[in-house]
C-alpha cells in the first residue's frame, strides 16, 4: 500500500527538534522515506514506533515544545484497552488516530469517552497527498479534523457520561435564550471564523488571505463545518449560521 507521502522530496535538511510527529504503527505503513518527507514537508522531527510504551521510554511527554501522537488503525485494539497510556505519552500535545478503513474511525469515534480523555483528531490514509498533507497540518495546530462520514455520530452523539442517560430521545435539546447552538458549539475556533466569512458571501481566496491560510485549507474547514452541521452547501452554512447566532454576532470577529 501507498503512503501519501511517498512522492514528496525524501531530502532533510534542517529539522526542529521543537516539534515532533510521532507515529505509532509498522513500518508497511510509516516508512523511512514517509519519515523524511514529513520532516522536509514540515521541518519538525519525525519518529515512528511500534508501541506506545516505545514513545513513553524514549521521551518524556514534555521534552518536546509540540507533539502529534499519531496511532495507526492496527492499534485500535489497543488504543480503546488503555487511553490513558495514549493521551499520557501525548502529553499537552495532539492525539490523532490514522485509519484506511471507515469503520475503524466510525468504532472509535463512538467508543472514545472524550469527556475523560479529550478530543481526538482523525487522519484518513487513503487520501491524496496534498489533501494528507493539510489535515497533518491542521493537526500541528491542533485543529481536529473530523471525517464527514462521521456527521451522523455528531447529529446525534453519544452520552458522554453513564451517569447522563436522562432520556432515550436523541433529539438535540434547544438552547436557552443567549446560549450557544450545541451543534454550533461543536465547531472549533477556526472553523467559526470560516463560517462567519462564508455568511458575509466572501470567496475561499478572500477567506484565506484574511486567515492567513491556504484556500484548501478553507475548503477542508468548510468540508468539516458542512459534515457537522448537516448541510451539503455554503448558502445552507450561512443560512444556519444566521439562524443560531445571535444578531450581534455577525458583525463582530471571532478571535
Amino acid at each position: 500500500m501507498s503512503n501519501p507521502l511517498q512522492d514528496s522530496a525524501a531530502q532533510l535538511s534542517v529539522c526542529s527538534e521543537d516539534f515532533s510527529i510521532n507515529f505509532i504503527g509498522k513500518e508497511l505503513f510509516y516508512s523511512n522515506q514517509t519519515l523524511r518527507s514529513v520532516q522536509s514537508e514540515f521541518g519538525v522531527s519525525a519518529h515512528r514506533y511500534e508501541d506506545i510504551a516505545d514513545l513513553k521510554r524514549i521521551g518524556e511527554p514534555g521534552s518536546v515544545a509540540g507533539k502529534v501522537v499519531v496511532v495507526d488503525q492496527i492499534m485500535l485494539d489497543d488504543l480503546l484497552t488503555r487511553p490513558s497510556a495514549y493521551t499520557e505519552a501525548a502529553g499537552t500535545g495532539c492525539l490523532a488516530f490514522a485509519y484506511r478503513k471507515e469503520d475503524a474511525a466510525r468504532s472509535l469515534f463512538k467508543t472514545w469517552d472524550r469527556a475523560q480523555f479529550g478530543d481526538i483528531g482523525y487522519l484518513p490514509m487513503n487520501v491524496a497527498p496534498d489533501v494528507w498533507r493539510s489535515i497533518l497540518r491542521l493537526l500541528m495546530h491542533e485543529e481536529l479534523y473530523l471525517p464527514s462520514f462521521l456527521a451522523d455520530c455528531v447529529s446525534a452523539p453519544r452520552r458522554q457520561s453513564k451517569h447522563r442517560l436522562l432520556s432515550e430521545s436523541p433529539v438535540e435539546p434547544k438552547p436557552r435564550p443567549n446560549e450557544p447552538h450545541p451543534i454550533y458549539s461543536r465547531l472549533t475556533r477556526r472553523e467559526k471564523q470560516v463560517l462567519q466569512l462564508v455568511s458575509k458571501g466572501q470567496s475561499n481566496k478572500i477567506i484565506a488571505a484574511n486567515l492567513g491560510i491556504t484556500e484548501h485549507t478553507v475548503k477542508l474547514h468548510m468540508h468539516n463545518v458542512a459534515g457537522k452541521i448537516g448541510v451539503s452547501n455554503r448558502t445552507a452554512a450561512a443560512q444556519f449560521y444566521f439562524e443560531v447566532t445571535a444578531d450581534q454576532t455577525h458583525s463582530q470577529t471571532i478571535d
